[in-house]
Protein backbone atom coordinates (compact mmCIF):
# COMPACT_ATOMS: atom_id res chain seq x y z
CA UNK A 1 0.00 0.00 0.00
CA UNK A 2 1.43 3.38 -1.00
CA UNK A 3 0.88 6.32 1.31
CA UNK A 4 -0.35 9.48 -0.26
CA UNK A 5 -2.40 12.45 0.87
CA UNK A 6 -4.93 11.28 -1.74
CA UNK A 7 -5.94 8.51 0.68
CA UNK A 8 -8.01 11.01 2.69
CA UNK A 9 -10.76 12.06 0.26
CA UNK A 10 -13.06 13.77 2.80
CA UNK A 11 -10.45 16.25 4.01
CA UNK A 12 -8.95 19.35 2.46
CA UNK A 13 -5.47 19.08 0.90
CA UNK A 14 -3.96 21.08 3.74
CA UNK A 15 -5.66 18.95 6.39
CA UNK A 16 -4.56 15.72 4.68
CA UNK A 17 -0.96 16.90 4.53
CA UNK A 18 -1.05 18.05 8.17
CA UNK A 19 -2.39 14.70 9.38
CA UNK A 20 0.12 12.76 7.35
CA UNK A 21 3.01 14.87 8.66
CA UNK A 22 1.75 14.42 12.23
CA UNK A 23 1.63 10.64 11.83
CA UNK A 24 5.15 10.42 10.41
CA UNK A 25 6.57 12.61 13.20
CA UNK A 26 4.74 10.57 15.84
CA UNK A 27 5.96 7.21 14.60
CA UNK A 28 9.54 8.46 14.35
CA UNK A 29 9.45 9.87 17.88
CA UNK A 30 8.00 6.64 19.30
CA UNK A 31 10.35 4.47 17.32
CA UNK A 32 13.48 5.64 19.08
CA UNK A 33 15.08 3.38 21.68
CA UNK A 34 17.07 5.86 23.77
CA UNK A 35 15.79 9.17 25.03
CA UNK A 36 17.82 11.62 27.10
CA UNK A 37 15.75 13.52 29.65
CA UNK A 38 16.52 16.55 31.79
CA UNK A 39 16.45 14.60 35.02
CA UNK A 40 18.50 15.18 38.17
CA UNK A 41 20.87 12.34 37.20
CA UNK A 42 21.19 13.72 33.65
CA UNK A 43 21.80 10.22 32.35
CA UNK A 44 20.25 8.57 29.27
CA UNK A 45 17.07 6.68 30.07
CA UNK A 46 16.11 3.73 27.88
CA UNK A 47 12.51 2.78 27.25
CA UNK A 48 10.83 0.07 25.28
CA UNK A 49 9.02 1.39 22.23
CA UNK A 50 5.46 0.25 21.54
CA UNK A 51 5.12 -3.13 19.76
CA UNK A 52 4.14 -1.41 16.51
CA UNK A 53 6.63 1.45 16.64
CA UNK A 54 9.49 -0.94 17.39
CA UNK A 55 8.81 -2.67 14.07
CA UNK A 56 8.91 0.41 11.84
CA UNK A 57 11.36 -1.45 9.61
CA UNK A 58 8.42 -3.58 8.52
CA UNK A 59 6.46 -1.59 5.98
CA UNK A 60 3.09 -3.14 6.80
CA UNK A 61 3.43 -2.54 10.53
CA UNK A 62 4.49 1.03 9.85
CA UNK A 63 1.46 1.66 7.65
CA UNK A 64 -0.89 0.08 10.19
CA UNK A 65 0.54 2.28 12.92
CA UNK A 66 0.25 5.44 10.83
CA UNK A 67 -3.38 4.60 10.06
CA UNK A 68 -4.05 4.20 13.79
CA UNK A 69 -2.39 7.53 14.64
CA UNK A 70 -4.34 9.28 11.92
CA UNK A 71 -7.57 7.72 13.15
CA UNK A 72 -6.87 8.86 16.69
CA UNK A 73 -6.26 12.43 15.57
CA UNK A 74 -9.30 12.43 13.27
CA UNK A 75 -11.56 11.09 16.02
CA UNK A 76 -10.31 13.67 18.52
CA UNK A 77 -11.06 16.37 15.94
CA UNK A 78 -14.59 15.04 15.41
CA UNK A 79 -14.10 13.32 12.03
CA UNK A 80 -15.24 9.95 13.35
CA UNK A 81 -16.45 8.39 10.06
CA UNK A 82 -13.06 9.00 8.46
CA UNK A 83 -11.43 7.73 11.66
CA UNK A 84 -13.38 4.46 11.36
CA UNK A 85 -12.23 4.11 7.75
CA UNK A 86 -8.59 4.55 8.81
CA UNK A 87 -9.07 2.02 11.64
CA UNK A 88 -10.44 -0.51 9.16
CA UNK A 89 -7.37 0.03 6.97
CA UNK A 90 -5.06 -0.39 9.95
CA UNK A 91 -6.73 -3.60 11.14
CA UNK A 92 -6.67 -5.12 7.66
CA UNK A 93 -2.92 -4.57 7.53
CA UNK A 94 -2.31 -5.86 11.06
CA UNK A 95 -5.19 -7.34 13.02
CA UNK A 96 -3.30 -8.33 16.19
CA UNK A 97 -1.27 -6.28 18.70
CA UNK A 98 -2.84 -3.17 17.23
CA UNK A 99 -4.34 -0.42 19.38
CA UNK A 100 -6.67 0.35 16.48
CA UNK A 101 -8.97 -2.40 17.75
CA UNK A 102 -9.62 -0.58 21.03
CA UNK A 103 -10.43 2.71 19.33
CA UNK A 104 -12.65 0.88 16.83
CA UNK A 105 -14.53 -0.70 19.76
CA UNK A 106 -15.18 2.73 21.28
CA UNK A 107 -16.32 4.40 18.05
CA UNK A 108 -18.51 1.47 17.04
CA UNK A 109 -20.12 1.43 20.47
CA UNK A 110 -20.86 5.16 20.30
CA UNK A 111 -22.16 4.90 16.74
CA UNK A 112 -24.46 1.98 17.51
CA UNK A 113 -26.06 3.11 20.75
CA UNK A 114 -24.28 6.09 22.34
CA UNK A 115 -25.77 5.14 25.70
CA UNK A 116 -23.88 4.42 28.88
CA UNK A 117 -24.70 3.96 32.53
CA UNK A 118 -24.95 7.29 34.35
CA UNK A 119 -25.63 7.57 38.07
CA UNK A 120 -27.85 10.56 38.90
CA UNK A 121 -29.34 11.72 42.15
CA UNK A 122 -26.75 13.66 44.11
CA UNK A 123 -27.53 17.36 44.48
CA UNK A 124 -23.97 18.34 45.31
CA UNK A 125 -20.59 17.71 43.72
CA UNK A 126 -19.48 14.08 43.90
CA UNK A 127 -16.24 13.83 45.86
CA UNK A 128 -15.47 10.12 45.50
CA UNK A 129 -16.76 6.85 44.01
CA UNK A 130 -15.74 3.22 44.54
CA UNK A 131 -16.76 -0.28 43.46
CA UNK A 132 -17.65 -3.10 45.83
CA UNK A 133 -15.14 -6.00 45.77
CA UNK A 134 -17.40 -8.08 43.48
CA UNK A 135 -18.18 -5.11 41.21
CA UNK A 136 -21.95 -5.37 41.72
CA UNK A 137 -22.34 -2.12 43.67
CA UNK A 138 -20.97 1.40 43.66
CA UNK A 139 -20.72 3.83 46.57
CA UNK A 140 -20.53 7.58 45.96
CA UNK A 141 -19.96 10.53 48.29
CA UNK A 142 -21.01 14.11 47.82
CA UNK A 143 -21.05 17.67 49.04
CA UNK A 144 -24.80 17.16 49.58
CA UNK A 145 -23.91 15.52 52.95
CA UNK A 146 -24.70 11.99 51.75
CA UNK A 147 -23.12 8.77 50.57
CA UNK A 148 -25.22 6.56 48.30
CA UNK A 149 -25.10 2.90 47.28
CA UNK A 150 -26.03 1.99 43.70
CA UNK A 151 -26.55 -1.08 41.56
CA UNK A 152 -23.51 -1.09 39.26
CA UNK A 153 -25.50 -2.46 36.30
CA UNK A 154 -28.84 -0.65 36.43
CA UNK A 155 -27.75 2.58 38.10
CA UNK A 156 -30.58 2.37 40.66
CA UNK A 157 -29.98 3.65 44.16
CA UNK A 158 -30.30 0.55 46.34
CA UNK A 159 -30.64 1.97 49.86
CA UNK A 160 -31.64 5.21 51.59
CA UNK A 161 -28.84 7.76 51.50
CA UNK A 162 -26.20 7.52 54.24
CA UNK A 163 -26.45 10.89 55.97
CA UNK A 164 -23.75 13.06 57.54
CA UNK A 165 -23.97 16.59 58.92
CA UNK A 166 -21.59 18.02 56.30
CA UNK A 167 -19.84 17.19 53.06
CA UNK A 168 -18.85 13.52 52.73
CA UNK A 169 -15.30 13.19 51.41
CA UNK A 170 -14.77 9.46 50.99
CA UNK A 171 -16.31 6.00 51.19
CA UNK A 172 -15.02 2.47 50.79
CA UNK A 173 -16.53 -1.01 50.90
CA UNK A 174 -15.24 -3.54 53.42
CA UNK A 175 -13.34 -6.53 51.95
CA UNK A 176 -16.45 -8.72 52.35
CA UNK A 177 -18.66 -6.09 50.66
CA UNK A 178 -21.14 -5.99 53.55
CA UNK A 179 -20.15 -2.67 55.07
CA UNK A 180 -19.14 0.80 53.97
CA UNK A 181 -16.96 3.28 55.83
CA UNK A 182 -17.51 7.00 55.20
CA UNK A 183 -15.42 10.03 56.17
CA UNK A 184 -16.94 13.49 56.43
CA UNK A 185 -16.16 17.15 56.88
CA UNK A 186 -18.26 16.93 60.07
CA UNK A 187 -15.29 15.22 61.76
CA UNK A 188 -16.75 11.72 61.86
CA UNK A 189 -16.11 8.43 60.15
CA UNK A 190 -18.93 5.89 60.24
CA UNK A 191 -19.17 2.21 59.37
CA UNK A 192 -22.53 1.31 57.82
CA UNK A 193 -24.38 -1.96 57.26
CA UNK A 194 -25.28 -1.77 53.57
CA UNK A 195 -28.39 -3.92 53.96
CA UNK A 196 -29.99 -1.73 56.62
CA UNK A 197 -28.22 1.56 55.75
CA UNK A 198 -27.62 2.04 59.48
CA UNK A 199 -24.35 2.77 61.31
CA UNK A 200 -22.47 0.00 63.09
CA UNK A 201 -20.76 0.87 66.37
CA UNK A 202 -20.06 4.38 67.57
CA UNK A 203 -18.96 7.25 65.33
CA UNK A 204 -15.18 7.59 64.96
CA UNK A 205 -14.73 11.22 65.91
CA UNK A 206 -11.86 13.61 65.17
CA UNK A 207 -11.80 17.37 65.60
CA UNK A 208 -11.28 18.03 61.88
CA UNK A 209 -12.77 16.66 58.66
CA UNK A 210 -11.85 13.15 57.51
CA UNK A 211 -10.90 12.99 53.80
CA UNK A 212 -9.53 9.42 53.98
CA UNK A 213 -10.93 6.31 55.69
CA UNK A 214 -9.78 2.79 54.79
CA UNK A 215 -10.64 -0.70 55.97
CA UNK A 216 -7.77 -3.06 56.71
CA UNK A 217 -7.64 -6.08 54.35
CA UNK A 218 -9.05 -8.32 57.11
CA UNK A 219 -11.90 -5.86 57.69
CA UNK A 220 -11.17 -5.55 61.43
CA UNK A 221 -9.62 -2.06 61.48
CA UNK A 222 -10.24 1.37 59.99
CA UNK A 223 -7.51 3.95 59.39
CA UNK A 224 -8.54 7.60 59.20
CA UNK A 225 -6.69 10.70 58.10
CA UNK A 226 -7.97 14.12 59.17
CA UNK A 227 -7.61 17.46 57.40
CA UNK A 228 -5.19 18.65 60.11
CA UNK A 229 -2.79 15.85 59.11
CA UNK A 230 -3.49 13.38 61.95
CA UNK A 231 -3.88 9.60 61.66
CA UNK A 232 -5.82 7.26 63.93
CA UNK A 233 -6.62 3.55 63.88
CA UNK A 234 -9.99 2.18 65.00
CA UNK A 235 -11.85 -1.04 65.68
CA UNK A 236 -14.19 -1.43 62.67
CA UNK A 237 -16.88 -3.25 64.67
CA UNK A 238 -17.12 -0.99 67.72
CA UNK A 239 -15.82 2.34 66.44
CA UNK A 240 -13.43 2.51 69.40
CA UNK A 241 -9.83 3.72 68.85
CA UNK A 242 -7.01 1.18 69.00
CA UNK A 243 -4.29 3.83 68.75
CA UNK A 244 -3.75 7.33 70.03
CA UNK A 245 -4.01 10.23 67.62
CA UNK A 246 -0.79 10.06 65.60
CA UNK A 247 0.60 13.46 64.66
CA UNK A 248 3.67 14.68 62.82
CA UNK A 249 5.61 17.94 62.80
CA UNK A 250 4.26 18.33 59.30
CA UNK A 251 1.11 16.61 58.05
CA UNK A 252 0.18 13.07 57.18
CA UNK A 253 -0.79 12.99 53.49
CA UNK A 254 -1.94 9.39 52.94
CA UNK A 255 -2.33 6.15 54.88
CA UNK A 256 -2.54 2.54 53.65
CA UNK A 257 -2.55 -0.91 55.26
CA UNK A 258 -0.22 -3.82 54.53
CA UNK A 259 -1.87 -6.89 52.93
CA UNK A 260 -1.70 -8.83 56.21
CA UNK A 261 -3.30 -5.91 58.12
CA UNK A 262 -0.36 -5.90 60.57
CA UNK A 263 1.05 -2.52 59.57
CA UNK A 264 0.05 0.82 58.08
CA UNK A 265 2.27 3.14 56.06
CA UNK A 266 1.83 6.90 56.31
CA UNK A 267 3.13 9.40 53.72
CA UNK A 268 4.04 12.71 55.37
CA UNK A 269 5.12 16.25 54.61
CA UNK A 270 8.16 15.59 56.83
CA UNK A 271 9.84 14.10 53.73
CA UNK A 272 9.32 10.56 54.99
CA UNK A 273 7.03 7.55 54.96
CA UNK A 274 6.37 6.12 58.40
CA UNK A 275 5.36 2.51 59.14
CA UNK A 276 3.06 1.89 62.11
CA UNK A 277 2.10 -1.18 64.09
CA UNK A 278 -1.59 -1.44 63.14
CA UNK A 279 -2.59 -2.94 66.50
CA UNK A 280 -1.14 -0.13 68.62
CA UNK A 281 -0.16 2.74 66.32
CA UNK A 282 3.45 2.48 67.49
CA UNK A 283 6.07 3.84 65.09
CA UNK A 284 8.53 1.32 63.67
CA UNK A 285 12.16 2.49 63.54
CA UNK A 286 13.94 3.85 60.46
CA UNK A 287 11.30 5.73 58.47
CA UNK A 288 11.80 5.88 54.69
CA UNK A 289 13.15 9.34 53.84
CA UNK A 290 13.13 11.33 50.60
CA UNK A 291 14.31 14.86 49.81
CA UNK A 292 10.90 16.54 49.77
CA UNK A 293 7.27 15.87 50.69
CA UNK A 294 6.19 12.24 50.37
CA UNK A 295 2.79 12.33 48.66
CA UNK A 296 1.99 8.61 48.32
CA UNK A 297 3.06 5.46 50.16
CA UNK A 298 1.59 2.00 49.45
CA UNK A 299 2.50 -1.63 50.06
CA UNK A 300 2.93 -4.16 47.26
CA UNK A 301 0.35 -6.95 47.07
CA UNK A 302 2.75 -9.43 48.70
CA UNK A 303 3.66 -6.94 51.46
CA UNK A 304 7.40 -7.24 50.81
CA UNK A 305 7.94 -3.73 49.46
CA UNK A 306 6.67 -0.17 49.84
CA UNK A 307 6.34 2.33 46.98
CA UNK A 308 6.66 6.05 47.71
CA UNK A 309 6.15 9.11 45.48
CA UNK A 310 7.68 12.47 46.34
CA UNK A 311 7.77 16.12 45.43
CA UNK A 312 11.54 15.62 44.96
CA UNK A 313 10.67 14.33 41.44
CA UNK A 314 11.30 10.68 42.30
CA UNK A 315 9.43 7.56 43.32
CA UNK A 316 11.22 4.74 45.14
CA UNK A 317 10.69 1.13 46.15
CA UNK A 318 11.72 0.15 49.68
CA UNK A 319 12.18 -3.14 51.49
CA UNK A 320 9.17 -3.30 53.84
CA UNK A 321 11.19 -5.13 56.51
CA UNK A 322 14.43 -3.14 56.55
CA UNK A 323 12.96 0.15 55.26
CA UNK A 324 15.96 0.50 52.93
CA UNK A 325 15.63 1.46 49.25
CA UNK A 326 16.00 -1.33 46.71
CA UNK A 327 18.58 0.66 44.78
CA UNK A 328 17.00 2.80 42.07
CA UNK A 329 14.54 5.68 41.59
CA UNK A 330 11.85 6.43 39.03
CA UNK A 331 12.43 10.02 37.91
CA UNK A 332 10.26 12.75 36.41
CA UNK A 333 10.88 16.38 35.62
CA UNK A 334 8.58 17.65 38.40
CA UNK A 335 6.79 16.49 41.53
CA UNK A 336 5.42 12.94 41.37
CA UNK A 337 1.88 13.25 42.71
CA UNK A 338 1.03 9.56 42.93
CA UNK A 339 2.45 6.11 42.32
CA UNK A 340 0.91 2.65 42.20
CA UNK A 341 1.93 -0.99 41.78
CA UNK A 342 0.17 -3.29 39.36
CA UNK A 343 -1.47 -6.43 40.74
CA UNK A 344 1.74 -8.47 41.05
CA UNK A 345 4.13 -5.57 41.76
CA UNK A 346 6.14 -6.16 38.58
CA UNK A 347 5.29 -2.69 37.27
CA UNK A 348 4.94 0.79 38.69
CA UNK A 349 2.81 3.69 37.45
CA UNK A 350 3.86 7.24 38.29
CA UNK A 351 1.95 10.49 37.63
CA UNK A 352 3.67 13.86 37.66
CA UNK A 353 3.19 17.59 37.41
CA UNK A 354 5.58 17.48 34.41
CA UNK A 355 2.41 16.65 32.38
CA UNK A 356 3.25 12.97 32.03
CA UNK A 357 2.65 9.57 33.56
CA UNK A 358 4.84 6.54 32.99
CA UNK A 359 4.88 2.79 33.45
CA UNK A 360 8.14 1.31 34.77
CA UNK A 361 9.64 -2.13 35.29
CA UNK A 362 9.66 -2.57 39.07
CA UNK A 363 12.62 -4.97 38.96
CA UNK A 364 15.00 -2.99 36.75
CA UNK A 365 13.78 0.58 37.22
CA UNK A 366 13.61 1.13 33.45
CA UNK A 367 10.60 2.67 31.66
CA UNK A 368 8.30 0.27 29.84
CA UNK A 369 6.30 2.97 28.04
CA UNK A 370 7.23 6.32 26.58
CA UNK A 371 5.80 9.27 28.55
CA UNK A 372 2.00 9.23 28.66
CA UNK A 373 1.38 12.83 27.74
CA UNK A 374 -1.29 15.21 29.04
CA UNK A 375 -1.66 18.94 28.53
CA UNK A 376 -1.17 19.71 32.24
CA UNK A 377 -0.04 18.10 35.46
CA UNK A 378 -1.18 14.49 35.97
CA UNK A 379 -2.63 14.18 39.46
CA UNK A 380 -3.65 10.53 39.75
CA UNK A 381 -3.55 7.20 37.96
CA UNK A 382 -4.29 3.51 38.38
CA UNK A 383 -3.70 0.15 36.74
CA UNK A 384 -6.64 -1.98 35.70
CA UNK A 385 -6.86 -5.04 37.99
CA UNK A 386 -5.70 -7.30 35.14
CA UNK A 387 -2.74 -4.99 34.46
CA UNK A 388 -3.52 -4.45 30.77
CA UNK A 389 -4.46 -0.76 31.02
CA UNK A 390 -3.73 2.35 33.01
CA UNK A 391 -5.97 5.36 33.52
CA UNK A 392 -4.66 8.86 34.23
CA UNK A 393 -6.39 12.08 35.25
CA UNK A 394 -4.84 15.51 34.78
CA UNK A 395 -5.46 19.16 35.50
CA UNK A 396 -6.27 19.58 31.77
CA UNK A 397 -9.66 18.00 32.71
CA UNK A 398 -8.99 14.93 30.60
CA UNK A 399 -9.04 11.31 31.73
CA UNK A 400 -7.11 9.00 29.41
CA UNK A 401 -6.85 5.22 29.09
CA UNK A 402 -3.56 3.74 27.86
CA UNK A 403 -2.18 0.34 26.96
CA UNK A 404 0.07 -0.50 29.93
CA UNK A 405 2.76 -2.02 27.69
CA UNK A 406 2.82 0.04 24.50
CA UNK A 407 1.77 3.35 26.00
CA UNK A 408 -0.73 3.90 23.19
CA UNK A 409 -4.09 5.53 23.92
CA UNK A 410 -6.83 2.94 23.53
CA UNK A 411 -9.68 5.37 24.16
CA UNK A 412 -10.50 8.90 23.18
CA UNK A 413 -9.88 11.28 26.09
CA UNK A 414 -12.83 11.55 28.46
CA UNK A 415 -13.18 15.30 28.85
CA UNK A 416 -15.13 16.73 31.79
CA UNK A 417 -16.07 20.29 32.83
CA UNK A 418 -13.77 19.97 35.85
CA UNK A 419 -11.04 17.60 36.97
CA UNK A 420 -12.57 14.17 37.56
CA UNK A 421 -12.75 13.29 41.26
CA UNK A 422 -12.57 9.55 40.50
CA UNK A 423 -11.34 7.40 37.62
CA UNK A 424 -11.26 3.73 38.58
CA UNK A 425 -11.59 0.39 36.81
CA UNK A 426 -14.17 -2.21 37.83
CA UNK A 427 -12.80 -5.28 39.66
CA UNK A 428 -13.02 -7.39 36.48
CA UNK A 429 -11.34 -4.64 34.40
CA UNK A 430 -14.27 -4.46 31.95
CA UNK A 431 -15.42 -0.94 32.80
CA UNK A 432 -14.09 2.46 33.83
CA UNK A 433 -16.00 4.66 36.28
CA UNK A 434 -15.46 8.42 36.10
CA UNK A 435 -17.06 10.92 38.48
CA UNK A 436 -17.20 14.69 38.01
CA UNK A 437 -19.73 17.28 39.05
CA UNK A 438 -22.95 15.61 40.21
CA UNK A 439 -22.80 12.52 37.97
CA UNK A 440 -20.90 9.28 37.58
CA UNK A 441 -20.41 7.73 34.13
CA UNK A 442 -19.41 4.14 33.38
CA UNK A 443 -17.49 3.37 30.16
CA UNK A 444 -16.93 -0.11 28.71
CA UNK A 445 -13.28 -1.04 28.15
CA UNK A 446 -12.22 -2.75 24.86
CA UNK A 447 -11.49 -6.48 24.74
CA UNK A 448 -7.86 -7.56 25.05
CA UNK A 449 -8.03 -10.91 23.27
CA UNK A 450 -7.31 -11.66 19.59
CA UNK A 451 -9.17 -9.32 17.26
CA UNK A 452 -11.34 -11.10 14.66
CA UNK A 453 -11.05 -9.97 11.04
CA UNK A 454 -14.71 -8.92 10.93
CA UNK A 455 -13.96 -5.93 13.20
CA UNK A 456 -12.28 -4.24 10.23
CA UNK A 457 -15.32 -4.99 8.03
CA UNK A 458 -17.68 -3.57 10.64
CA UNK A 459 -15.56 -0.43 11.08
CA UNK A 460 -15.51 0.07 7.31
CA UNK A 461 -19.27 -0.32 7.09
CA UNK A 462 -19.88 2.06 10.02
CA UNK A 463 -17.67 4.67 8.35
CA UNK A 464 -20.11 4.81 5.42
CA UNK A 465 -23.15 5.72 7.49
CA UNK A 466 -23.01 9.47 6.90
CA UNK A 467 -24.72 11.59 4.31
CA UNK A 468 -21.59 12.87 2.58
CA UNK A 469 -19.38 9.79 2.81
CA UNK A 470 -17.60 8.74 -0.39
CA UNK A 471 -17.08 5.10 0.66
CA UNK A 472 -19.54 2.50 -0.65
CA UNK A 473 -20.65 -0.14 1.89
CA UNK A 474 -20.74 -3.86 1.13
CA UNK A 475 -24.24 -4.50 2.49
CA UNK A 476 -24.30 -8.19 1.63
CA UNK A 477 -21.14 -8.81 3.63
CA UNK A 478 -22.57 -6.98 6.64
CA UNK A 479 -25.87 -8.88 6.42
CA UNK A 480 -23.97 -12.17 6.43
CA UNK A 481 -21.88 -10.97 9.37
CA UNK A 482 -25.02 -10.01 11.28
CA UNK A 483 -26.56 -13.46 10.83
CA UNK A 484 -23.30 -15.16 11.74
CA UNK A 485 -22.82 -13.19 14.98
CA UNK A 486 -26.44 -13.41 16.13
CA UNK A 487 -26.35 -17.19 15.66
CA UNK A 488 -22.99 -17.58 17.38
CA UNK A 489 -22.80 -19.20 20.83
CA UNK A 490 -19.21 -18.06 21.40
CA UNK A 491 -18.66 -16.26 24.71
CA UNK A 492 -15.39 -14.46 23.99
CA UNK A 493 -15.59 -10.65 24.40
CA UNK A 494 -15.48 -9.82 20.69
CA UNK A 495 -18.30 -12.26 19.87
CA UNK A 496 -20.32 -10.79 22.75
CA UNK A 497 -19.71 -7.32 21.37
CA UNK A 498 -20.72 -8.40 17.85
CA UNK A 499 -24.03 -9.86 19.08
CA UNK A 500 -24.67 -6.70 21.09
CA UNK A 501 -24.00 -4.54 18.04
CA UNK A 502 -26.60 -6.30 15.88
CA UNK A 503 -29.27 -6.83 18.54
CA UNK A 504 -32.48 -4.82 18.11
CA UNK A 505 -32.34 -1.59 20.08
CA UNK A 506 -35.32 -2.23 22.36
CA UNK A 507 -33.79 -5.38 23.84
CA UNK A 508 -30.13 -4.53 23.37
CA UNK A 509 -28.22 -3.81 26.62
CA UNK A 510 -27.28 -0.19 27.08
CA UNK A 511 -23.61 -1.02 26.49
CA UNK A 512 -21.68 -4.12 25.38
CA UNK A 513 -20.74 -5.41 28.86
CA UNK A 514 -23.97 -4.47 30.63
CA UNK A 515 -27.01 -6.72 31.05
CA UNK A 516 -29.69 -4.05 31.47
CA UNK A 517 -31.72 -3.49 28.30
CA UNK A 518 -32.37 -0.05 26.93
CA UNK A 519 -36.07 -0.38 27.85
CA UNK A 520 -35.21 -1.30 31.45
CA UNK A 521 -32.75 1.57 31.70
CA UNK A 522 -35.17 4.12 30.28
CA UNK A 523 -37.82 2.90 32.74
CA UNK A 524 -35.37 3.38 35.62
CA UNK A 525 -34.63 6.93 34.47
CA UNK A 526 -38.36 7.64 34.30
CA UNK A 527 -38.68 6.28 37.83
CA UNK A 528 -36.05 8.77 39.06
CA UNK A 529 -38.14 11.41 37.36
CA UNK A 530 -35.99 14.52 37.70
CA UNK A 531 -35.28 16.89 34.81
CA UNK A 532 -31.86 15.50 33.88
CA UNK A 533 -32.99 11.86 34.05
CA UNK A 534 -36.05 12.50 31.86
CA UNK A 535 -33.92 14.44 29.40
CA UNK A 536 -31.46 11.55 29.10
CA UNK A 537 -34.35 9.07 28.81
CA UNK A 538 -35.80 11.11 25.95
CA UNK A 539 -32.45 11.17 24.18
CA UNK A 540 -32.09 7.39 24.44
CA UNK A 541 -35.64 6.83 23.17
CA UNK A 542 -35.32 8.45 19.76
CA UNK A 543 -36.04 5.19 17.90
CA UNK A 544 -39.13 4.43 19.99
CA UNK A 545 -41.98 6.93 19.39
CA UNK A 546 -44.22 5.49 22.11
CA UNK A 547 -41.48 5.97 24.72
CA UNK A 548 -40.87 9.52 23.49
CA UNK A 549 -44.57 10.43 23.86
CA UNK A 550 -44.68 9.08 27.41
CA UNK A 551 -41.50 10.92 28.43
CA UNK A 552 -42.64 14.17 26.81
CA UNK A 553 -45.80 14.11 28.91
CA UNK A 554 -43.77 13.55 32.07
CA UNK A 555 -41.37 16.37 31.21
CA UNK A 556 -44.27 18.70 30.50
CA UNK A 557 -45.80 17.85 33.86
CA UNK A 558 -42.45 18.47 35.51
CA UNK A 559 -42.08 21.80 33.76
CA UNK A 560 -38.94 20.71 31.94
CA UNK A 561 -37.74 21.92 28.56
CA UNK A 562 -38.13 19.16 25.93
CA UNK A 563 -35.65 20.90 23.62
CA UNK A 564 -32.90 21.02 26.25
CA UNK A 565 -29.51 19.57 25.30
CA UNK A 566 -27.93 16.57 26.98
CA UNK A 567 -24.39 16.25 28.26
CA UNK A 568 -23.93 13.45 25.73
CA UNK A 569 -25.13 15.36 22.67
CA UNK A 570 -21.58 16.29 21.71
CA UNK A 571 -20.48 12.68 21.31
CA UNK A 572 -23.03 12.15 18.53
CA UNK A 573 -21.33 14.64 16.23
CA UNK A 574 -19.98 13.16 13.02
CA UNK A 575 -21.55 9.69 13.16
CA UNK A 576 -25.10 8.70 12.37
CA UNK A 577 -26.64 5.62 13.94
CA UNK A 578 -26.59 2.46 11.85
CA UNK A 579 -29.88 2.11 9.95
CA UNK A 580 -32.33 0.16 12.08
CA UNK A 581 -33.09 -2.22 9.21
CA UNK A 582 -29.86 -4.08 9.94
CA UNK A 583 -30.91 -4.75 13.54
CA UNK A 584 -34.26 -6.30 12.64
Amino acid sequence: MTYSVKRFPLLSSRARLTLFTFAVMEILSRGQFLQTQSLPSAKPVAYHASPLAARVQTASASEAYIDFLLALRLAEDGSKPEALHRLAESLRIQSQDNSASGLAFQLLTEQRANSRLILRGHTGVITHAAYSPDGSKIVTTSADHTARIWDAYSGRQLRPSLQHAARVFTAEFSPDGRRVVTGSEDGTALVWDIETARPIGTPMYLKEGIPLAHFSPDGKLVATLSTDGKVRLWNAETGQPVSPIIGYRGDAVSVAFSPDSAHAVVATSENMADILDAKTGAHLPNPMRQNNLVLTAVFSADGNTVLTASADHTAKIWDARTHLPTGFSFSHGASIEAAAFNHDATRVLTTSLDHTARVWDAKTGEPITPPLQHGAGVVRGAFSPDGNFVVTTAVDRATRVWDATSGEQVFLPIRTPGVASTAVFSPNSSSLMVSEGTTVQVFDIPPTGPTPTWVADLAEYASTQTKYNAHVPDLEKIKRLRLQLLASKDTDPWSTFGRWYFTESGVRPISPWNTITLKQYVDSLIEVGDKDSLQYAAELSQDHPDWVIRIAALRKALGGNPSGTSVLDGTRAGIQKTPSTLAR
